[in-house]
């Protein structure tokens, strides 16, 4: 015979949290925003480099 086993299962669902939510996806656009910012940045210095020669 098998036995239940009565330990919780580590779900999100039960425990879902829309605040924590709402953190990560602000700090993943954070990061990408900080990335785009210094891709635009190294494009423009590239582009006055090429300008300066």
């Amino acid at each position: 015979m098998f036995e239940r086993c009565n330990r919780k299962r580590l779900t999100l669902t039960p425990h879902y949290d829309p605040r924590v939510e709402d953190m990560v996806v602000n700090e993943v656009l954070s990061a990408f925003n900080l990335f785009e910012e210094e891709l635009v940045k190294a494009e423009e210095e590239e582009k006055r480099r090429k300008e300066a020669e």
